[in-house]
């Protein structure tokens, strides 16, 4: 089922620039250290708490999913441009995700390598886990964010595997905190992100099964 769990969207990675992971960062949040006098602790103090309005404000703006940019849907796709690269083609796969850099046709998963511009999501092949189409929008919002993120860096297997890597963390803490589960009809069943979770209510436990407490005899 590809075709269910596949999101296309425009890329800004740069194909001029040579191959250094140096160039690529993580984004980290500026910040400018003080050093001032015992008389002007005040002054510090001001700064201090300025940056922490703006770390909040960073904060809440996080919070805010990305608004998805899907590409729009093409018509008579037919796969072309492996012969470029001997049949190889640019990708990161893992057991949840797999990107490639190429326009996948959602339908008939004709693979369009000459429109390198494009990055195709690929979510959970295997159905391993229960989607719905809200799981699915926050995953796909996530690995927008991701693509806008890297912009600039080199178009490059270690670019879409940091790009995989954060995706496969994002769905692990989907699972962990209750907005995905296992499918349990699943070919393979082999738990690959931990086993289920489950709560026991212990207060028939403790009241000896039936919710009264236990005389003495």
């Amino acid at each position: 089922m590809v075709a269910a769990f596949s999101y296309t969207a425009c890329t800004k990675l740069s194909l001029l620039h040579p191959s250094m992971v140096a160039q690529i960062r993580p984004r980290t949040t500026q910040k400018a250290f003080v050093v001032t006098n015992p008389e002007q602790d005040s002054t510090l103090e001001v700064q201090e708490t300025e940056t922490l309005k703006e770390e909040q404000s960073t904060e809440k703006m996080k919070k805010q999913p990305t608004p998805l940019r899907p590409v729009e849907k093409q018509l008579n796709v037919k796969s072309k441009g492996m012969g470029d690269f001997g049949g190889q083609w640019l990708s990161s796969v893992t057991r949840h995700v797999r990107i490639y850099a190429a326009y996948i046709d959602p339908e008939t998963c004709e693979f369009d390598q000459s429109q390198m511009d494009k990055l195709t999501l690929i979510l959970d092949p295997t159905e391993e886990f229960v989607w719905d189409d809200e799981s699915c929008n926050k995953v796909y919002s996530y690995f927008q964010e991701l693509v806008d993120h890297y912009e600039g860096a080199p178009l490059t297997e270690y670019t879409l595997r940091l790009i995989g890597s954060d995706v496969e963390h994002y769905i692990r803490k989907m699972l962990f905190d209750g907005e995905i589960q296992y499918n349990m009809d699943a070919r393979v069943l082999n738990f690959s992100m931990g086993k289920p979770r489950v709560q026991f209510n212990t207060s028939n436990i403790e009241g000896g099964g039936d919710g009264q407490p236990q005389e003495d005899a």
